[in-house]
């Protein structure tokens, strides 16, 4: 019999009240749940060991709070989050659900909405095969160079490389957000916000963090 494979949520903000809250679904449904204290700790656990969905508790951390999502919607857009605001903060969950939260919850949380949005994020993802990895920041910038219309071979003597690793590169892209035309690549940039020539610090990130 084929086990199933374990579901991951990835937890940034106060773990002491989520646990309890989420342990309908964590007993019922094979559901790991790893908590986070600062966004950096999270955004390294996600591009190496990717989640199903990320919730973010923005109370207190607004703005690492929406860079994280920001990250996570121009690096693996097909990773389910969520956020959660104070009461009454719409600007703030107006700007999360634009920096790509699937869901917006006010706080404070009750349990039984809280179970079955995570429930609906989680059938969202099951379509996805678990393949999928976030692009890294070299393929960031490959991508966007693509887009701008870029050869391979151009890109190639843009970022120092061959012109057979370039292609390699593009078929991976490709296959992490799950494009199989320009078109189709395109239509994920503009999710993922990555239609503009990278800036040099991006440049700089992708030199100094090639995988």
């Amino acid at each position: 019999m084929k086990r199933r494979s374990r579901k991951r949520i990835y937890f940034l903000g106060a773990r002491a009240q989520i646990r309890p809250m989420l342990e309908p679904v964590l007993s019922s449904d094979n559901v790991m749940l790893s908590c986070f204290s600062a966004p950096s700790d999270c955004l390294e656990r996600l591009l190496g060991t990717p989640c199903d969905i990320l919730i973010v508790d923005l109370e207190g951390c607004e703005t690492e709070g929406m860079e994280l999502l920001l990250e996570v919607r121009r690096r693996a857009p097909w990773i389910s989050t969520m956020a959660l605001v104070e009461n009454g903060a719409v600007p703030t969950a107006v700007k999360a659900i634009t920096a790509g939260a699937c869901e917006c919850l006010e706080k404070p949380l009750q349990m039984d909405p809280l179970c079955e949005a995570v429930k609906r994020l989680l059938t969202r993802m099951a379509s996805l095969p678990r393949s999928h990895r976030a692009l890294t920041p070299m393929e960031v910038r490959i991508m966007r160079l693509i887009l701008a219309g870029k050869t391979s071979q151009d890109i190639a003597a843009h970022v120092g490389r061959s012109k057979r690793t370039i292609d390699v590169r593009r078929k991976n892209i490709m296959r992490k957000v799950r494009a199989s035309t320009l078109a189709e690549l395109v239509k994920r940039a503009l999710a993922m916000d990555l239609t503009e020539e990278p800036s040099c610090e991006e440049v700089l990130e992708a030199d100094t963090q090639e995988d």
